[in-house]
């Protein structure tokens, strides 16, 4: 006996959730990149300069900025010519790491449920990969020179893998690459031309880490398999 099909209610509240986190991403995404007090926002570094409330600000701006998605580099370059690099790298680590952390949240309050109920084995073999080892699966993607940080938030919300572990993964991760466009935007404040090979050399290390880590995690998945 078949089992019945869930009922139109019931569908519906299952889809709305999903529905909406991603009209709120969409909207989200779109209007940040058009309003001008936020680019402004990142753009002063007068203001950004201003003590703990400065400082404030602009993990707020970054982290909101980050939250929806869009590019941290611009976040992560404004972080450099503002603050230098030490200061800079620890500003834009804080605020890309509390935007991904936000992303996860929202995917696993609106997306989960859904994937659970409309993927079935497909999103069983997700989960599985991701929350094998959440930590190692997490810093890998985050290493690689490809790809959609806000993707990863998501997928990591819908999995069953801890909040831990993710944050943990994505702070180590995101950070040679953060290194990388805040020694950029150092590098134009003081003209030091080190900095900028510094910034390649670390972002060359950085993926050719992610592609071994890649590699490697697959050889080990193919040989349990076997």
């Amino acid at each position: 006996m078949e089992p019945a099909p869930p009922a139109p209610d019931r569908s519906f509240r299952v889809l709305c959730k999903p529905l909406l986190m991603l009209l709120i991403l969409v909207v989200g995404a779109i209007g940040l990149r058009h309003i001008p007090a936020l680019q402004h926002v990142l753009d002063s570094t007068d203001m950004l300069r201003a003590g703990l409330w400065g400082r404030f600000v602009f993990v707020a701006g970054a982290s909101l900025w980050c939250a929806f998605g869009l590019p941290r580099q611009a976040a992560g370059f404004a972080a450099g010519l503002t603050y230098g690099v030490a200061e800079g790298l620890a500003m834009i680590t804080v605020a890309s790491t509390l935007g991904c952390v936000a992303g996860f949240l929202w995917a696993r309050w609106g997306g989960r449920s859904w994937a659970q109920a409309r993927l079935g084995p497909r999103f069983g073999k997700l989960d599985a990969f991701l929350t094998h080892k959440p930590f190692l699966s997490i810093l890998t993607l985050r290493l690689l020179p490809v790809g959609s940080a806000l993707l990863l938030n998501l997928l990591g919300g819908v999995s069953g893998m801890a909040l831990w572990p993710f944050v943990a993964a994505t702070l180590l991760g995101a950070l040679p690459q953060n290194a990388v466009v805040v020694l950029l935007g150092a590098g134009v404040q003081v003209g030091a031309g080190w900095q900028y090979g510094a910034g390649a050399l670390l972002f060359a290390l950085s993926a050719g880490l992610g592609v071994w880590l890649w590699r490697h995690a697959r050889i080990a998945a193919a040989s349990t398999q076997s």
